[in-house]
């Protein structure tokens, strides 16, 4: 322990600080000197450390501090992520035996641990710009090992082959832009709020299709959410970004569909309480095909227009004839407090359609329903975060009307929109 000793902290001089006392820490720096200190946080190549002594907070790049303090602080900030992980928890009601654990974070422990607040009264946005010039950090590129990894503000990609910086900026754009979008939405998602330099959200690029499926990606997608040890990653083939090969290199292909990505990172982003029951299917599948469907392009969701993409989307192919769930104008469905409470098994069984429909359900909400203030939904998403779920949640969401009211609402307000729904 450092005695009769003061370190000027500024300029080459070493910087320190943090907060949890329990975590207490005898540091050192390049030259030999110490001093006690707690981490606050740990951010992109320096922490954050507040002194024990006087309770004066700085923040210390890695470099000045012996190769020990650096492992000790990455441990830490490791522990600190698993502490906030949420356990998969049993469900007690539906067909599921287990609710599927997405990403491993509760929106509680996000919010104490990152001082995050509810954006339910904000307005809804118009158009997304995360900005396309996106800052790219190139991390590690081993062509030993064939690893590969790049930074962006928000995320970590690692891959299996080298890609040119370029490249890598242009699906980062797309990433950022998406993480924007469900930031802005008004819906509390809090995974979408956590700063990028204290979490980085993973991606995992193969360049193959092959090395994807063996790495767990499903043989027919272009992209795919999943749940490692509780942490949620996107995995992805090369050609699911919308990258070509060209030669020995890597160049973005502008005609390429952008639908995929977007979708499994929305549900990278959704609250863990979205997926429970009342909510898993219809909502967390309506709300990843909303942000999907929504007109992307350099970096901007084109969301006050994105009505028409939507119908086309669900009715047709889709624009340009990709994608698409090709519904008609006329679709027949159960009664809606079936469709809504279905098991999530029976909900993929027939995905073409549920998926369209549930995309059509949340726009209803997000848009039409009751005073068109999402005073429903809104009180539907926070009870779900109250801990209610299946019926119990959906009752909130009913608002005092009966399941036939609410059909009928439903039905009469897509039908003035050129879209007929039975529900039998």
């Amino acid at each position: 322990m450092m005695k009769n000793k003061r370190i000027v902290c500024c300029g080459a001089a070493w910087l320190v600080a943090c907060a949890i006392p329990a975590m207490g820490r005898t540091f050192t720096d390049v030259q030999g000197r110490k001093i006690e200190a707690n981490i606050v946080q740990v951010m992109e190549g320096k922490v954050e450390l507040k002194l024990q002594k006087n309770g004066k907070t700085y923040q210390v790049p890695f470099e000045k501090l012996s190769k020990e303090d650096v492992d000790y602080i990455k441990e830490w900030q490791e522990k600190k992520q698993e502490e906030a992980e949420e356990k998969p928890k049993e469900n007690e009601s539906s067909g599921d035996t287990k609710r599927v654990s997405r990403g491993g974070f509760s929106a509680a422990a996000l919010k104490k641990q990152y001082g995050l607040k509810d954006n339910f009264d904000a307005e809804w946005p118009d158009r997304i710009d995360s900005g396309f010039d996106v800052e790219i950090a190139i991390v590690k590129e081993d062509d030993t090992n064939n690893e590969y990894v790049y930074h962006s503000p928000n995320y970590e990609f690692v891959s299996d082959v080298r890609l040119n910086k370029s490249v890598v900026k242009k699906f980062a754009a797309m990433f950022e832009a998406t993480r924007e979008y469900c930031r802005e939405l008004p819906i509390a998602s809090m995974k979408a709020h956590i700063p990028g330099a204290q979490f980085r959200h993973k991606i995992l690029l193969f360049e193959t299709r092959d090395s994807y499926i063996s790495n767990g990606g499903p043989p027919s997608s272009a992209g795919v959410f999943m749940s490692r040890g509780g942490k949620g990653v996107v995995m992805a083939p090369l050609e699911g970004l919308g990258v070509k090969k060209v030669g020995s290199g890597y160049m973005y292909d502008h005609k390429g569909s952008n639908k995929t990505l977007p979708h499994e990172l929305a549900h990278q982003l959704t609250d863990n309480a979205y997926f429970e029951s009342g909510a898993r299917g219809w909502f967390s599948e309506g709300l990843a095909e909303y942000v999907a469907v929504t007109p992307y392009r350099s970096g901007k969701f084109m969301v006050k227009t994105n009505l028409s993409a939507i119908k086309d989307y669900v009715m047709e192919y889709g624009k340009g004839g990709v994608g698409g769930r090709n519904l008609g104008d006329e679709i027949a469905l159960p009664p809606l407090k079936r469709y809504m409470l279905q098991p999530y098994s029976s909900f993929t069984a027939n995905g073409n359609l549920n998926y369209g429909v549930g995309l059509l359900l949340t726009y209803y909400y997000f848009h039409w329903d009751g005073n068109k203030d999402r005073a429903n939904i809104n009180a539907f998403l926070k009870a779900l975060k109250e801990g209610k779920s299946g019926e119990d949640a959906l009752n909130v969401l009913l608002a005092g009307r009966s399941w036939e009211e609410m059909q009928d609402a439903i039905s009469k307000a897509w039908r003035s929109r050129g879209i007929k729904i039975t529900f039998r």
